[in-house]
């Protein structure tokens, strides 16, 4: 069986295969962390007003727009029943003794010529809503037969004024799978439509009842599997999927009118992914399409593609082949804009300017005035990757100007697993969730949260999750992990991780994956229920007890008024390695160190630095969220056993996280910086959460 996601989802494996390559792209832009221009020493303060608060800082919306879903894509096995047709979810037409190997003929209007096979559900033994009887209909006249289907055909009539041919067709409840042969077709047939039970066949909705039931309890749903954005081959708008072919269970995906339709009947806003070939014609007149049919309370999460960093997918080469065919076609690209000759850095760079283009052309189509509100363009990337995060945004900010012009959002996939017992045999459940339990106590540490809320916050950026849940991905211990998903304990363990995102300073966060799924394979445990009717799992009561509140708030490790160790840097934990320390004891001219800072209540607030040095000559800048503050301060200096509070500098935060910044300027003999102190100076009322 052929899944969306045949692969584990969690980012360490990946990352553990570019250490190499992403050390040596950190050395090479060292050069460029720190500010080389000598300048005489200032301190500034920069304005902060309510208008020019960054959008991380906002108070967190309710709880119901915090947390959203991946709907599963539409496939013949799915146990996610989202359309009432089953022609819509059927895979190619095939042949009439086996349906399933798609070898039918077919006309320019994707009807089969002459005889053909249909394949229409695979695995779904036990689900609910599978038996009873289904409604057939069809433009011209066949014989219709079940192919390896526990099914039986009645009352088969032809209507000769309508040219159409009725009939039913009762699957009993045993039934696993449905297939039919359509033979003595003559010159063919064409609009084939096989309604579930219970749906009026004269004029059926579109989605079923059990799945508008299911997802409407979120905000938001982003439909990367829907859209078929992994290895999708589309490149212009003719090319997409037309909403007049019958089926979408396609390389191509769904239309785009059925992401609106059913957002337009549930108000539900949307989170969508353009493909990575997508012309700019493709983009445009998406754009068009969204702005005149969807309604206008939805809001528009825009994403480029999917895991554009992931070598597995399709799009990692064509990504990074059309950013070194740009560097060849333009040797003065902004891609290597500060002379990188290196295809990886372009790669990476060309990730972020492919999303500045796509946020460029919704802002021509919908105006300045809903970009950033409504329209909500998302930089996605790797979240054990801070630092390749790092290259799509400081290239905007330095080719461009600043990331939140394009960006609405940063966004990354925080999965939790079984850590190095992922794949190991002979666990039992209770192993099975202490493994889970502790892959969420190390979530800050090895999904970087720090790291990655730091990047954000210096940009002015909330964080999202466009993908997240538990990772029992692979062969190994298979029932137990299936038993874990369906144990009670699997509710807390499910709460605890969303308030340890939430805690951390991330904002909306998209579970993968919502619907029903098969558990019984090595593929994972993604959805939220083995079948639709079965609502009291401990993962749908976990979405519930989020969705209801109440509103989360965050919790840093630096907070503002208070003091903290320089060691406490963002992404660095104790018990601190010698490794880390040094990077606070030898920070060379260049070089920079960022700290974490969550602020209680915005205003101005004192840093007191408190260092040691052998000598003076030692000068440091400082920046808070990308903002100046210190230029080229001198930092006293008696000895390296004498510890000295420098003078203390003002500086603004705003409540929530802010990212402090301290850069090496020159340095005679290095210095030793061991303490941060901020004391409120003049703070506001705090915004409430």
């Amino acid at each position: 069986m052929l899944l969306s996601k045949q692969l584990p989802r969690t980012d360490s494996w990946y990352s553990q295969t570019h250490t190499t390559l992403l050390l040596t792209l950190a050395m090479q832009s060292l050069a460029a962390c720190g500010d080389k221009q000598q300048a005489p020493s200032a301190v500034t303060i920069p304005a902060m007003t309510e208008t020019s608060a960054p959008r991380h800082t906002e108070a967190f919306p309710p709880a119901k727009e915090l947390l959203g879903a991946n709907p599963p894509p539409i496939a013949d096995y799915s146990r996610t029943h989202v359309y009432v047709d089953l022609v819509k979810q059927a895979r190619r037409f095939g042949s009439t003794s086996s349906p399933w190997d798609e070898k039918a003929m077919v006309g320019d209007d994707g009807w089969p010529v002459g005889d053909f096979g249909i394949f229409l559900m695979s695995d779904q033994r036990g689900v609910s809503g599978i038996a009873g009887t289904y409604t057939v209909t069809f433009d011209g006249q066949a014989t219709v037969a079940p192919v390896a289907s526990r099914a039986q055909v009645l009352h088969q009539r032809y209507d000769p004024s309508a040219k159409r041919t009725r009939l039913e067709l009762v699957l009993p409840a045993e039934a696993d799978q449905l297939a039919l042969s359509f033979t003595q077709t003559g010159p063919g047939i064409k609009n084939l439509q096989v309604i579930r039970p219970g749906y009026d066949a004269s004029n059926p909705p579109l989605f079923t009842r059990a799945f508008i039931d299911h997802v409407q309890r979120f905000g938001t749903l982003r439909f990367m599997d829907w859209l078929r954005t992994n290895n999708n081959p589309v490149t212009s708008w003719a090319t997409r999927t037309d909403p007049q072919r019958m089926r979408y269970n396609s390389s191509k995906g769904v239309p785009w009118e059925h992401i609106v339709a059913l957002a337009n009947q549930t108000g539900q806003h949307v989170w969508i992914n353009i493909p990575v070939a997508a012309t700019d014609d493709y983009v445009r007149q998406l754009a068009r399409l969204l702005k005149s049919t969807l309604n206008a309370d939805s809001r528009i999460y825009v994403e480029y593609s999917n895991e554009v960093w992931n070598g597995q997918f399709k799009q990692y080469g064509s990504n990074k082949a059309l950013a070194v065919e740009e560097v060849k076609a333009d040797p003065n690209s902004p891609l290597a804009y500060d002379g990188s000759q290196d295809p990886n850095q372009w790669a990476y760079r060309r990730i972020a300017k492919r999303g500045k283009e796509i946020s460029d052309i919704f802002r021509s189509v919908f105006g300045d005035s809903e970009m950033m509100s409504r329209i909500r363009p998302v930089f996605a990337t790797q979240v054990v990757n801070s630092y390749a995060s790092g290259l799509g945004l400081n290239f905007i900010a330095a080719v461009y100007g600043p990331p939140a012009r394009y960006f609405y959002a940063m966004a990354g996939a925080p999965y939790f697993n079984l850590g190095k017992q992922q794949r190991e045999e002979g666990l039992s459940t209770d192993q099975v969730l202490q493994a889970m339990e502790q892959s969420v106590t190390d979530l800050p540490r090895i999904n970087e949260f720090e790291k990655n809320q730091a990047l954000a916050s210096w940009y002015g950026l909330p964080w999202l999750a466009y993908e997240g849940g538990a990772d029992t991905f692979g062969p190994g211990s298979h029932d137990a992990k299936m038993n874990a998903n369906l144990d009670p304990r699997m509710q807390d363990l499910c709460r605890r991780y969303l308030s340890t995102w939430y805690q951390s300073g991330g904002q909306l966060f998209m579970w993968f994956n919502a619907g029903a799924g098969n558990w019984s394979t090595q593929y994972g445990a993604w959805e939220l229920t083995t079948d639709l009717a079965i609502t009291d799992t401990p993962k749908i009561r976990c979405m519930d007890q989020t969705l209801a509140g109440p509103t989360p708030s965050f919790e840093g490790r630096n907070k503002a008024p208070g003091s903290f160790e320089a060691y406490a840097f963002a992404g660095n934990f104790p018990p601190y390695s010698e490794q880390s320390k040094n990077q606070v004891r030898h920070l060379a001219p260049g070089r920079s160190i960022d700290y974490l800072v969550q602020a209680t209540q915005a205003g101005t607030y004192q840093l007191l630095l408190s260092t040691a040095a052998a000598s003076s000559g030692n000068r440091i800048d400082l920046h808070v969220n990308n903002q100046r503050v210190a230029n080229s301060i001198e930092l006293s200096a008696d000895g390296w056993s004498k510890t000295i509070d420098q003078k203390p500098i003002p500086i603004r935060l705003y409540h929530g996280f802010n990212t402090l910044r301290i850069t090496t300027r020159s340095s005679n003999g290095g210095y030793d910086l061991q303490q941060l102190t901020l004391q409120p100076q003049s703070i506001k009322a705090p915004q409430t959460h």
